[in-house]
Formats: structure tokens, C-alpha cells, sequence
């Protein structure tokens, strides 16, 4: 099974430029307790950047906290954190995230991350699992129908 990079390949966004939104925000899972949302798709002409945010309290807050932060006696936790699995174009993988940070404490988490795919899907759908089981968020499937990438190269804004 392929894994999608956390950070796309070497001159897939060309110039630093911003992504055109391609699809708005949208919840991907919730359990008891603990949910997961996507807060957009960003379309660069080298793939698909999707900032996804996990909140949780109460019990899963708790676990949530242990799985992620380091130990009070020092031993090394094994970091156990959203686990994210995207399909484009029949190519299904997992993916690493770039930049996750979390907070909490014993009644709150909040975990936010950056997640890449380097293709744009030809048919526009981009299929996203989310789940996070150590923590108590079920895995969940979300398809997504993104605006149209046939003109992405013409409508990123560069920064320069």
C-alpha cells in the first residue's frame, strides 16, 4: 500500500503560493466524546492540502492526552495520534501529518494537523478515513466531491 508524504514533493507547489479551496468544512467523525473535522481542501496544482482538527473531552480527553504527551516518570510513549488514510484516483494510502501540535488537559484535547496528497483526482473525488481507536474515535469513511481542478494552476495566489 502506498503512504502518502507528509509534505509534498519538491516542486509540486511551484512558486510559494496559497491553495484554492475546493471543498469547504465538514465533519469526518465523531464518537462519544471525541470528533474529528476537516476544515477545508486546498487544490495546489501538485495535489490536495487538508488541515484536519480532532477535539475531545472527558474520558477520551484523558486518553487522548496520554497517547500524545510525554510521560511524568520519563519513559518514551509510544505516540499513537489520528490515523489518516486517503483515496485519489483509486490510490489508497496512508498519510503522515506535517506540523500536528496538541493541547490539553484532563477535561480537554485538541490535536490539529496538516495532511498532503500528492495527485489531483481526475474524477474530483477524494475519499478521506479518519479514526483515532487508542482514543476512542471510531474509523470513519467520508467521500468528498471537490469544486472543479481543471483550472487550479490559473487560480492559486502566488506570494511573491
Amino acid at each position: 500500500m502506498p503512504r502518502w508524504p507528509a509534505t509534498p514533493a519538491p516542486g509540486a507547489l511551484g512558486p510559494v503560493v496559497l491553495g484554492v479551496v475546493v471543498h469547504g468544512p465538514v465533519l469526518l467523525a465523531r464518537s462519544p466524546g471525541i470528533a474529528a473535522g476537516l476544515r477545508c481542501v486546498f487544490a495546489h496544482p501538485g495535489g490536495l492540502h487538508l488541515p484536519i482538527v480532532a477535539r475531545a473531552t472527558g474520558v477520551q480527553a484523558e486518553a487522548a492526552g496520554r497517547r500524545t504527551f510525554p510521560r511524568r516518570d520519563g519513559e518514551p510513549q509510544p505516540w499513537s495520534g489520528l490515523l489518516v488514510t486517503l483515496t485519489v484516483d483509486g490510490v489508497t494510502g496512508p498519510a503522515d501529518p506535517v506540523g500536528p501540535t496538541s493541547s490539553g488537559g484532563a477535561d480537554s484535547f485538541r490535536s490539529e494537523g496538516s495532511w498532503w496528497a500528492g495527485a489531483l483526482p481526475n474524477d474530483g473525488r477524494l475519499t478521506v478515513t479518519v479514526g483515532w481507536p487508542a482514543a476512542g474515535l471510531a474509523e470513519a469513511t467520508t467521500v468528498l466531491q471537490l469544486d472543479p481542478l481543471d483550472d487550479v494552476a490559473d487560480r492559486v495566489v502566488p506570494l511573491h
